[in-house]
């Protein structure tokens, strides 16, 4: 029964040397956490106070376990003080979820002396994070970018148009095409995936240049969301 409620080393037990190893530990980890979140976010719910607070709660939650340290006493009165803090702030992506509960394992592993599961699992996870980013896991969709433009009927034309897209893209289908004006203006809209994201700009002054067409505007596909 002893063993059961042990939860670290006695708080006094800490020297001012290893505290401050193991706050720097969780801050460096932590850190790492949030600009892997920086790094493989997608779509327009970045929060920049979101990435601030990862980094903090890795080290608060390192900090609380070293204050803990076997005392049962404490740990109760920290669930309390806790159950009173009522964080309003809505999760945007369900993805946010999972980065902090890995910034509170790694405050969790450091607080508790054990920092060589921290260091692992912090560079396993960004290894998994970085991983499924790149092969873009779970997407049922093969394409990154919203294409609308309008164009006027009488002068536009659709072999100018596919000889752009041959030449920029990987892959197109076309969403919809609305007319305005008695048809005399045609309003497009397309899922595009680039052959060379560096030849967005190029792309967008090529079609620009198409007779007839106005308006032309690239937005950031999120995987998750019907356009």
């Amino acid at each position: 029964m002893e063993n059961l409620f042990s939860l670290s080393q006695d708080p006094s037990a800490l020297t001012l040397i290893t505290v401050i190893i193991n706050i720097l530990l969780a801050f460096a980890l932590s850190l790492s956490v949030a600009l892997a979140y920086r790094y493989t976010h997608r779509g327009l719910s970045y929060s920049q106070s979101f990435n601030f607070t990862l980094v903090l709660i890795g080290m608060m939650i390192a900090v609380i376990m070293m204050i803990i340290g076997n005392s049962l006493a404490i740990a109760f009165g920290a669930f309390g003080a806790f159950s009173l803090i009522r964080f309003r702030s809505a999760i945007k992506d369900t993805k946010d979820i999972a980065f902090i509960l890995m910034v509170v394992a790694i405050g969790l592993a450091v607080g508790t002396s054990n920092q060589a599961i921290a260091v692992v699992a912090t560079i396993m996870s960004i290894i998994v994070i970085l991983t499924l980013t790149k092969i873009n896991f779970g997407s049922v969709r093969k394409y990154d970018y919203l294409l609308s433009f309008s164009a006027r009927s009488r002068e536009f034309s659709n072999d100018d148009l596919r000889s752009i897209f041959n030449e920029f893209l990987r892959f197109d289908n076309l969403l919809n095409v609305t007319s305005r004006e008695s048809g005399q203006i045609l309003d497009y809209n397309f899922n595009i995936k680039f052959i060379k994201q560096s030849d967005m700009k190029s792309f967008i002054d090529r079609l620009n240049q198409v007779s007839g067409v106005n308006d032309v505007d690239v937005v950031s596909a999120k995987n998750d969301i019907e356009y």
